[in-house]
């Protein structure tokens, strides 16, 4: 009876959680367009499809977690030292036994400002434009009051407002960016975000005025060398969405397996290190998640990325520890070639 107490709650806090806030992947560095529009087209190269999946609480409930996303960006020059891109971005998730599923599209553009004619420093504005679609299957969703002395009745009343099963809503999103490069391997970027600024309105209940919370996203990495074949890639995701809040940090360890010299989209490198997710809502300021275990593996144009989420939250009775596998692809190619001038990191 305990455990099944507490299987409940885990599907209540996790069922609230997915209404009220946005989808989140682990390897944010692996899904620009979900992270800042100001990413938009950052990359050396021309054109890149990004795809990530992710499957979340399998250990818990018979109808895991999943998330589906794809997404194709273009660069190209503006002037002499300037940059613009442009991108589509297509998201699926379907969370639990309710079926609550999200389909997201969405479009970006950004500009690139080169500070300096070295083209060594650059800031990148960017707008996102999205068209969200909601529904979920109420008849699966059980309530209090069809519970009796005689234990779970279905033909009671749920004693609960008339469900809207869809709604839908457009909404529009803003980002900054500026990173600095000393060299191939040398790099520092910062960024902020502002996602749901019209703050749309959440509307499953009948009259129900709800709106999204705006979401702030702070992140920031760096690389650099520390030895003649290995580098270090510290990353940092801070996020606040009304009382919700995240903090993501962790390092890459990269070690170089094959460079090209003189070309930017070539060479093998493997990378592998630790994550961490701290969480926090209107009752507890800040507790722990998830550890997280991360590797990715650049071939030539394609980084493949794989991470594992190990709960270490208050959710371990239920959860056994296990969170989710997330896997991430990309491919970035360019029309033509391209000189050994790296203009922007690998995020």
């Amino acid at each position: 009876m305990k455990m099944k107490k507490i299987l409940f709650v885990v599907l209540v806090l996790i069922t609230k959680q997915s209404i009220g806030q946005d989808l989140h992947l682990t390897q944010f560095y692996m899904s620009p367009l979900t992270l800042n529009p100001a990413l938009t087209g950052v990359f050396n190269g021309n054109y890149r499809f990004t795809g990530n999946y992710r499957n979340q609480w399998s250990s818990v409930i018979a109808n895991p977690y999943e998330t589906l996303a794809g997404a194709i960006e273009f660069s190209g020059k503006s002037g002499d030292f300037n940059r613009i891109g442009g991108g589509l971005h297509i998201l699926s998730d379907q969370a639990g036994s309710s079926q609550l599923t999200t389909n997201i599209i969405s479009g970006s553009v950004s500009y690139n400002f080169a500070l300096s004619r070295n083209m060594d420093y650059y800031i990148s504005t960017g707008l996102n434009v999205s068209y969200s679609e909601k529904h979920i299957n109420a008849s699966n969703l059980t309530f209090g009051n069809q519970y009796g002395d005689a234990g779970f009745d279905p033909r009671s009343s749920t004693g609960e407002s008339i469900f809207t099963p869809k709604y839908s809503y457009a909404d529009a999103s803003l980002g900054f960016l500026w990173y600095h490069i000393n060299g191939k391997r040398h790099n520092q970027f910062l960024g902020i975000s502002l996602w749901h600024v019209n703050r749309p309105n959440l509307a499953f209940i009948d009259n129900d005025l709800d709106k999204l919370y705006t979401k702030i996203v702070a992140h920031a990495g760096m690389e650099f060398p520390v030895s003649g074949k290995a580098d270090m890639t510290p990353y940092l995701l801070a996020m606040k969405q009304g009382p919700h809040t995240e903090l993501e940090l962790g390092t890459l360890f990269k070690f170089i397996l094959e460079e090209r010299k003189g070309q930017i989209l070539g060479g093998t490198n493997f990378y592998i290190g630790p994550f961490y997710r701290i969480v926090g809502n209107q009752d507890v300021f800040a507790f722990s998640d998830a550890l997280i275990l991360a590797t990715k593996l650049d071939v030539g144009g394609f980084t493949f990325g794989l991470s594992y989420d190990i709960n270490v939250s208050g959710l371990v009775p239920a959860s056994a520890s296990r969170g989710g596998p997330e896997l991430a692809i990309q491919y970035t190619g360019a029309f033509k070639h391209q000189n050994s001038k790296t203009f922007c990191p690998r995020f």
